[in-house]
Formats: structure tokens, sequence, C-alpha cells
């Protein structure tokens, strides 16, 4: 069962942070004993090595967790390895990052729309918290899944997003999976509704259909109004595919939102609950030694 592979196999956590922050470091790591941690260490390997290191590193893991501090934000060093984790390469590996604020800082332009977990008020808390999204990065498996229960599983997430969601029984809104509709305020404080027409893509291959975003392009051209459109699916997007998405809302009024594998992964990392519900249970993180 999935669950008792993760007891066994632990996620690899790259643990980014400044050398002067070594004392919040070690109880970070100290938190996330159960999992196979490498710390950041230029300091052990030779200039000509580091860079080497650093990106086999990083390309090893599961989960990069940098500590966020005036200390490392100032850090060529961290730096580094922040870009790296955010650079397309380890992206489209599925690699997550965590941003984990331990001290009051600004935060780095390129980390700003990330959600940011802070330890600043409540360290234990916060490290449970830290604890538990890493878990959840590893139960969210799609291998085990239907493509019914990949749609179950995308209607219970919009429904925490805030959306209000109807599934198509049958051929849905000229056939898409769903429709969500999504209240918000204009700029001077009126209500205002979105309507999402939105289809779940469960692939056993890595890579998005491009026939799937040009016939649900197609429906939306055809959709009264201002409807948007939604594919959330567990594969990745070519590079075909997203230069269409882009052209589309550049030469059309269309409005195509792609919310690919990767990401999906991100969105259900900050809802341990719908995870829970459709993956089981997390395990509690195995320290060494533990049977």
């Amino acid at each position: 069962m999935r669950n008792s592979q993760l007891s066994t196999t632990r996620p690899r956590v790259f643990l980014s942070y400044a050398h002067s922050d070594d004392l919040l470091a070690q109880r970070v790591r100290e938190a996330l004993a159960g999992f196979e941690v490498v710390p950041s260490n230029p300091v052990s390997h030779p200039a000509a090595n580091a860079a080497d290191w650093l990106r086999q590193s990083l390309r090893a893991s599961d989960v990069v967790v940098v500590l966020l501090s005036p200390a490392s934000t100032m850090s060529k060093w961290v730096n580094s390895e922040v870009e790296y984790a955010l650079s397309r390469d380890l992206d489209r590996r599925g690699a997550d990052l965590i941003p984990v604020l331990i001290a009051p800082t600004d935060l780095p332009p390129s980390l700003r729309d990330r959600q940011v977990l802070d330890l600043t008020g409540d360290i234990d808390g916060g490290l449970q918290r830290l604890v538990r999204q890493i878990e959840m990065t590893a139960l969210a498996d799609f291998d085990g899944m239907g493509p019914l229960k990949f749609e179950l599983l995308i209607a219970d997430l919009l429904r925490t997003l805030g959306f209000d969601v109807e599934v198509a029984a049958g051929p849905g809104d000229a056939g898409a999976d769903m429709r969500a509709t999504y209240q918000r305020s204009d700029p001077f404080g009126s209500p205002e509704t979105e309507v999402w027409l939105v289809e779940t893509k469960l692939y056993s291959h890595q890579r998005i259909s491009f026939e799937i975003i040009r016939r649900l392009a197609g429906i939306l051209a055809v959709s009264p109004g201002r409807t948007r459109g939604l594919l959330i699916t567990n594969a990745q997007l070519t590079s075909v595919a997203e230069e269409y998405v882009a052209e589309l809302e550049q030469s059309s009024h269309i409005t195509l939102r792609v919310v690919d594998g990767v990401e999906l992964k991100r969105l259900l990392r900050q809802f341990p609950s719908v995870v829970s519900r459709h993956f089981g249970p997390a395990p509690t993180a195995r320290r060494d030694g533990d049977s």
C-alpha cells in the first residue's frame, strides 16, 4: 500500500540557510529528522566544485527548504540556491520549494508570490506545519488514482479554495467536467461572480496533450460573457502548449488558466485535509532508528 511505502521511502530535503543562522537551522534539522536532510554546506567543498555539488544536491532533492532571515537574504550562496531551486530545470522535475521565515526580513522578489511558512511567532507549531507540508508533498501520489477519483479530488480542492462547484453528471457545459463560480468584489466593493469551465485530465505520461487545450479554448470561444477556462492536470505543459496559452490571452478575449502537476502539488501542500481525504492520512515522519 502507498502509506507503507512512504514509511520506508523518505523524501529528500535540501536545507538552505546562512551560516550565521546555524543554531536555528539545527533546530529545523532536528524537526526534519524523519526525512533525509541535505544541509547546505559549501565550506566543505572546494570553490571549483561547490557549484557542481549544489546542482547535484538540488537535483536529487524532493523538497528545498530555504530559511529566510536578514543574513540569508544577503547571502550570495543562499540566493544561488534559491535561484537554482526556482529554475525551469528543477521546477519541471517536480521538486518543491518551501520558504520558511525564521527572522523578520524583506522577502526576495523571487519569493514574494510564494506562500511563506512563518516560524517567528510560534516555532514549535511552525515546525510541525513544516513537517506536515513535506509529508503532504510525498503523500500526494497520482499513480494510484483513476480519472473519476482525480476529478473528485479537484472538485474538493476548488471548494476548499472558495469556489462553488457543479460536477457534470453527464456532458457538462459544452463538454467541460465542471462549472465553478467564484465570488469576489470589484475595485469599488461591489460583488461580482466569475464563471469558470473546468476540465480535469489525469495522464499516465508526463506531458499534457495539446489537443485538450485547444478543445477547451474552442468551448470558451462560444461561451457567454467572460467565462474563463481552467485545466487542472497531473502532467506538465510542453513548450508548444505554453506558447499557445500565452498567445490565446494576447490575441483573443479567452482566459485559459492551466494548473499543471507541479503547481497542483504545491496547492495540495497548502491543504493537508484535502490530501488526507483523497490519499489517506499522512504517516508520522520516522526518525532515524525508529522501527
